[in-house]
């Protein structure tokens, strides 16, 4: 499988790392896997690290709204107060992320992309999502 999914109970995260050619596929059985997991809790903060992916150049602009569109859906199962946070160093995987960043305006997680590993962790550790603690 080429994503690696580490749940860091005390960290309240969960980090999916992309290890080798990734692809739309992977997408799902990741997510299943994560939900189904004894130690997942809805809220828990998530990193997607794209910085060891290959072949990004699969994705097609219909695959990243498909993308958005999957987690709108899987809000329903983990629940909406959570940051997602998308590590990417090469300049295909980052404006990929950019453009689900764009794209997942419209859903009520708080999406941020980023180069660094410090900088990303930061954010999450930082406190609640913006989009969360602004609404009624």
């Amino acid at each position: 499988m080429p994503v690696k999914t580490v749940i860091d109970v005390d960290q309240n995260l969960v980090m999916h790392v992309i290890t080798e050619r990734f692809k739309m596929a992977d997408i799902e059985p990741t997510w299943k896997a994560m939900l189904a997991d004894p130690e997942f809790r809805p809220g828990m903060n998530v990193l997607w690290d794209f910085r060891k992916g290959t072949h990004a150049i699969e994705f097609s602009t219909n695959d990243i709204q498909h993308i958005v569109s999957m987690t709108a859906e899987h809000l329903k199962q983990r629940g909406d107060s959570y940051k997602l946070a998308l590590l990417a160093t090469q300049d295909l995987f980052f404006g990929l992320s950019k453009m689900f960043e764009a794209y997942g305006d419209e859903i009520p997680i708080e999406i941020h992309v980023f180069r660094s590993m410090e900088e990303a962790l930061d954010w999450l550790h930082a406190g609640p999502s913006i989009k969360q603690s602004s609404q009624p």
